[in-house]
């Protein structure tokens, strides 16, 4: 199966601007510039283009294209537009890898292990300039045991939680993936993470992920070292993410796209991807990088994405890529999509870890004590108390 046509539909390219962005997003756009119809460029709707270029948080790359090209037909307020986004993500991301480097720092020193995860950490690894990537947050992976004494720590530097939610029994060490702790002085919002991704799944485990990191760019003076996961696991993460979101933002789309010229030993990727259970999601992102942005599949994960799960489950993101600005999310649709969207999030799993999920579905979650407040001494009680908490939730919100 040629996945390179099979996906993309007759309409995209009766959509000018999408059809232009995604030129604009491809490694190879510069060489290709002659093929641009110039024409074309005087009819498109530019101020379609930036709202597509903002929602798919892709302004960087938009706008170092579109000065390069440096077409008559290009508005004049528009590259102006781009160029004051474009300087302002600049400072936002020196300054959350600032950030970033001080908190690791921190926790580093106080003998809690870090490994910094997307953010400014991933725009330095992937495309080798802070200013390429956009981030709203800083991302932060730690082992779960130090889950703890790392929020004391946040709480030391300034940080307070954002929720304030009881966590019940231990569940939330696997039905949860992370806790969001906002700097209010800063401006900052950290993301701190015992998992990789929510609910009850495959992924290596810290200790995995710790012996094969790689050694990140040091950002803060008194740091001895910063660390971000290591390449193949850095796709399984980045394949993982973006397919748990539908793919509605084209930025983690090009992340896959600059991951495939990197370093990777993608034999070796291959049978991990089997272990924990990412061979759906990574067949997906492979067959939507060589459709939409015309990336190259390594050989050895050619026969992963021509499978037929894998084009099943791009045709499905494609349909949250083309979505109207703001493009839908998966799993926050209206309540009369949501059968389809946890349809979608349950084929990208395979049948064990599909068995995980919905046994986690059971056990008790941190929103259950804002139902009914219980001592800790009866939290026991939250297990058969489950199903009838989850239908008051559930019948709260209509």
């Amino acid at each position: 199966m040629s996945t390179h046509t099979a996906l993309k539909p007759d309409r995209w390219n009766e959509d000018q601007e999408l059809t232009l962005l995604l030129f604009l997003l491809r490694k190879d756009a510069t060489p290709r510039l002659d093929t641009v119809d110039a024409a074309a460029l005087y009819g498109l709707d530019w101020a379609r283009l930036l709202r597509l270029a903002e929602h798919h948080r892709v302004v960087p790359a938009v706008y170092l294209q579109l000065k390069r090209i440096n077409h008559p037909a290009i508005p004049a307020e528009l590259l102006r537009n781009l160029q004051a986004q474009y300087h302002r993500n600049t400072l936002r991301m020196l300054h959350l890898q600032a950030e970033a480097g001080r908190v690791t720092g921190l926790l580093m020193n106080h003998g809690i292990r870090v490994l910094m995860l997307k953010g400014p950490a991933l725009a330095q690894q992937l495309y080798g300039d802070v200013s390429l990537r956009t981030s709203k947050d800083v991302d932060l992976l730690i082992a779960p045991d130090d889950m703890d004494q790392a929020e004391h720590w946040m709480q030391e530097a300034g940080y307070v939680p954002k929720s304030g939610e009881a966590r019940v029994l231990g569940s939330w060490k696997w039905k949860d993936h992370h806790a969001s702790f906002l700097h209010p002085h800063k401006r900052v919002e950290i993301e701190l993470h015992w998992r990789l991704h929510p609910d009850a799944g495959g992924e290596p485990s810290f200790e995995d992920l710790w012996k094969h990191r790689q050694i990140g760019e040091v950002t803060a003076t008194g740091v001895p070292c910063v660390y971000t996961l290591g390449s193949e696991h850095q796709f399984l993460y980045l394949s993982a993410h973006g397919a748990r979101h539908g793919w509605f933002r084209l930025r983690w789309l090009v992340d896959i796209d600059r991951l495939a010229v990197r370093a990777v030993d993608w034999e070796a990727l291959l049978p991990m991807m089997r272990r924990y259970g990412g061979l759906p999601a990574g067949g997906q992102a492979w067959a939507l990088a060589a459709a939409l942005l015309g990336t190259s599949i390594p050989e050895p994960l050619r026969q992963v994405a021509a499978t037929r799960l894998a084009h099943r489950l791009a045709l499905s993101a494609l349909d949250f890529i083309q979505a109207s600005v703001p493009a839908a999310y998966p799993v926050a649709e209206p309540a009369t999509h949501q059968p389809t969207s946890r349809s979608y999030l349950l084929s990208l799993k395979g049948p064990s870890h599909r068995l995980m999920y919905l046994i986690s579905r059971l056990l008790p979650s941190t929103g259950d004590p804002a139902v009914l407040p219980l001592p800790r001494q009866l939290h026991f009680l939250y297990i058969p108390l489950r199903p009838f908490l989850w239908l008051k939730r559930r019948l709260s919100k209509h």
